[in-house]
């Protein structure tokens, strides 16, 4: 499927597009001719990720934009937005991606501080900013899609905060879409299996427990029995803000090789 033409000068809003996911996925917007804002934490990889997307699309700098800031700071979100408009006019795809996952948090281990991080950064950071965005995304009858996770179904003793958060991820993609749909706005929401990212590495202490884990969470995979690529998911955001989803609206997409079916491996 060439989508090429579907997103020719269309401005598409990433968060979290410094890495991973979000870096594949502004690459791949960037590929098929939008206009990208790259928005991260980390600025040197948040440049990284811009000159990639340089690299791949067709144009010259005034084609896409970075926004270095935290999210979970409401006047970045507003910045946000608005540096989008005042350089674009208009705002077509919103893909909230940022998030973050903490160390293994047991019932419990977990404590206010890992819960509020938690919270904040992926439940209310994206919940204000799909509202900033509203206004503009009804003018251009744009899109929506949230990066969730699988977490969000499978219960997790080692995942609870983070399994939480996405849970009411999934729950706010379904409200939205409910409640922007008279607006012609879709919103919909992928939920990835484990990723090969820094995200995943970070999220363990060492390179040797990073290893295991990878290896643990591949073995549990029933499609290939892999982990799952950046470049997969980032397909998948893609097809959602495509006009061949048109009438696709409120809607956690599953992309976790069957991993879901068989739930985590737990060991007792």
């Amino acid at each position: 499927m060439n989508m090429s033409k579907d997103f020719k000068d269309k401005v598409v809003v990433i968060t979290g597009a410094s890495s991973g996911i979000g870096e594949c996925t502004a690459i791949l917007f960037a590929q098929h001719g939008a206009n990208v804002v790259l928005c991260g934490r980390d600025e040197g990889r948040l440049s990284s990720a811009l000159q990639k997307c340089l690299e791949k699309s067709v144009g010259n700098a005034d084609k896409h934009l970075e926004v270095q800031g935290d999210i979970t700071d409401s006047r970045v979100r507003r910045r946000i937005i608005q540096q989008t408009m005042d350089k674009f006019g208009h705002l077509d795809v919103l893909v909230s991606n940022a998030g973050i996952m903490t160390e293994n948090i047991s019932l419990e281990d977990a404590t206010e501080e890992a819960f509020d991080l938690t919270i904040n950064t992926n439940v209310k950071a994206g919940f204000f900013l799909i509202q900033e965005a509203i206004p503009h995304l009804e003018k251009s009858q744009g899109c929506i899609i949230v990066v969730s996770s699988i977490t969000s179904s499978i219960a997790d003793t080692d995942e609870i905060i983070y399994g939480m958060s996405k849970a009411a991820v999934d729950y706010m993609t379904k409200t939205y879409a409910l409640g922007l749909a008279p607006k012609g706005i879709r919103v919909n929401a992928i939920n990835p299996t484990s990723v090969s990212s820094t995200r995943l590495e970070r999220y363990y202490c060492s390179e040797e427990e990073s290893k295991l884990s990878y290896l643990k969470y591949a073995s549990n995979q029933p499609l290939h029995r892999r982990n799952s690529t950046p470049e997969e998911q980032a397909q998948t955001i893609l097809f959602l803000a495509s006009p061949a989803a048109s009438f696709i609206t409120g809607q956690c997409v599953k992309v976790d090789g069957g991993s879901s079916l068989v739930g985590p491996q737990v060991e007792y």
